[in-house]
């Protein structure tokens, strides 16, 4: 078995390592932030090339990382008092053009879906009139071609020998 001094001596060496391999990781992390940062630049120029709209997105969301990370002031803060106690008194002109607009639209609207209603009425009763008069037309067809079938039949079984309508017998 070891003694007091045995195992912290152990300890403090196995510290030691430990220490050594925070330090050095911190280091490597460090080296690979500083790496990447001076880096960034180059790779967004080089990824938004030929493309403003993704520039000024990346732009966009650079601005707000940095106003996320940094404190409020107190303007800001004042003016975000304000605005929280006045938005009501702002947004109300606001709503009273959206509704007006609203129903100036509605009136607008309401002669032109009338006359639209009024125009598939007709389509649907004009349609409905010509179907009809097809089918009319279509039935006077069928009944002549009818007719005229057993005519001819009638006009076969007549000239049929030995039938009961014929001439000789």
């Amino acid at each position: 078995m070891g003694t007091a001094q045995g195992t912290a001596h152990g300890a403090s060496e196995g510290l030691s390592r430990a220490t050594d391999t925070i330090a050095e990781t911190a280091k490597d992390v460090g080296g690979t932030v500083s790496e990447t940062l001076q880096q960034a630049p180059s790779q967004v120029k080089q990824q938004t090339q030929g493309s403003p709209l993704a520039a000024g997105l990346m732009a966009f969301g650079a601005g707000m990382l940095t106003a996320a990370l940094l404190p409020t002031t107190e303007a800001e803060e004042r003016a975000g008092r304000q605005l929280r106690e006045h938005s009501a008194e702002l947004l109300e002109p606001v709503k009273e053009k959206v509704v007006e607009a609203a129903q100036e639209v509605k009136e607008e609207m309401r002669e032109p879906a009338a006359q639209a209603v009024e125009a598939v009425k007709t389509t649907a009763q004009e349609a409905a009139e010509t179907t009809k008069d097809h089918a009319q037309s279509a039935g006077q067809d069928t009944a002549e071609g009818l007719r005229q079938v057993g005519q001819d039949a009638a006009e076969d079984v007549r000239r049929t020998p030995g039938s009961p309508g014929s001439a000789s017998g």
